[in-house]
């Protein structure tokens, strides 16, 4: 378990890609698995509410699939949907734990009308690291230069935040 740990580390770093995981069913189950539970703690404070959580995460979950199956068809890369949504959601739970001591370093510090620039930072920090890993998943994935990577995972960002401001649950 540990070189495959080893691999989304070095994913997250840049130094691999996805198409040096393993074309695994279970592996791609596993890293999911751990994607949403690592968003469901993320975002859990929140929602609320189990329902309003379990509703953002199912429309996350089908947004991201979506979005990158009709990416790789179109690019003519269906067959590595597998190992790329499998460092997606590897990458991402990995960087969503690293958000976990900002996030809650936010909630102890907020206090009305003071900013909370160490935590804030810190988060802004990750989301960004978040939108190069992405760029260079995509970027490898699709067999394309790095700012075409960049500049999708960017787009995603903006649909992904598009779409759960019309139709995703509000919060609590």
């Amino acid at each position: 378990m540990l070189p495959i740990l080893d691999v989304f580390l070095q994913i997250a770093l840049r130094r691999r890609g996805p198409e040096d995981l393993p074309d695994s069913r279970f592996l791609l189950l596993l890293a999911g698995a751990a994607y949403v539970l690592a968003q469901a703690v993320l975002a859990a404070p929140v929602y609320g509410s189990p329902l309003a959580l379990a509703r953002s995460l199912v429309l996350d979950l089908l947004l991201l699939c979506g979005c990158l199956w009709g990416l790789l068809r179109l690019a003519g890369h269906a067959p590595r949907y597998r190992q790329t949504l499998t460092a997606v959601f590897g990458t991402g739970a990995l960087l969503s734990v690293c958000m976990l001591p900002f996030n809650y370093w936010l909630d102890l510090t907020v206090e009305p009308g003071k900013p909370a620039l160490g935590p804030t930072l810190g988060l802004l920090a990750v989301v960004s690291w978040s939108l190069v890993v992405n760029g260079h998943i995509f970027s490898r994935a699709l067999s394309r230069p790095f700012i075409a990577g960049l500049a999708i995972s960017i787009a995603y960002f903006f649909l992904n935040y598009l779409v759960f401001a019309q139709f995703g649950p509000p919060p609590a």
